[in-house]
């Protein structure tokens, strides 16, 4: 069998059209799948971004809140402050100790308010009188003598400037001032 030039031309062209066209189809199947594949993707990211835009919107919520609580975190520890130095000035002036001096029989009652000097916590531990803490009240001295000269002179030496106590000058105890500023009534 001869094979013609012009035959195997023919199918040489054939081969060539079919060649092509299966190139095309194989193309066209790319690109629908890149297509698909760029579809997909975007659905994808737009979705990320629905999350992303969700996610900030709580974030911002959350950090509201959180500034909110922060605020009312720093009101309430300033009112605890507040109240426990109430606490605190309101021991300090509602407690009052008494040192009773001299004997009652028959003498008139003096009052002296003891305080204490500004080097008391330099002064050593032996020559301060009671304990350390009780200073930190309010102290009076209730002396009983005849006269407010022995009353004064006996609370002068019993609290001494050696002591770290320094008494004011004795009044009568119905003259004697209370803890809040008034006079305090007859004892």
């Amino acid at each position: 069998m001869v094979i013609s030039a012009e035959f195997l031309g023919m199918l040489l062209l054939i081969t060539s059209a079919a060649a092509l066209g299966l190139s095309i189809v194989i193309d066209v199947g790319q690109i629908s799948a890149e297509k698909a594949r760029e579809t997909m993707m975007h659905r994808l990211h737009d979705k990320k971004k629905l999350a992303l835009t969700e996610w900030k919107r709580k974030t911002d919520q959350k950090q509201t809140d959180l500034t909110a609580l922060q605020a009312r975190l720093t009101e309430c520890t300033g009112r605890r402050q507040k109240a426990l130095s109430e606490i605190k000035a309101l021991e300090f002036t509602k407690v009052e100790l008494v040192h009773e001096l001299g004997d009652g029989d028959g003498t008139t009652v003096f009052w002296s308010q003891l305080a204490v000097q500004e080097n008391f916590g330099t002064i050593e531990r032996r020559d301060v009188i009671f304990s350390r803490q009780i200073w930190d009240y309010r102290n009076v001295a209730h002396i009983w003598t005849p006269t407010s000269e022995q009353a004064f002179a006996l609370v002068r030496t019993t609290f001494t400037a050696k002591n770290g106590v320094l008494p004011t000058p004795v009044l009568p105890l119905a003259l004697a001032p209370s803890q809040d500023g008034g006079t305090e009534g007859p004892a």
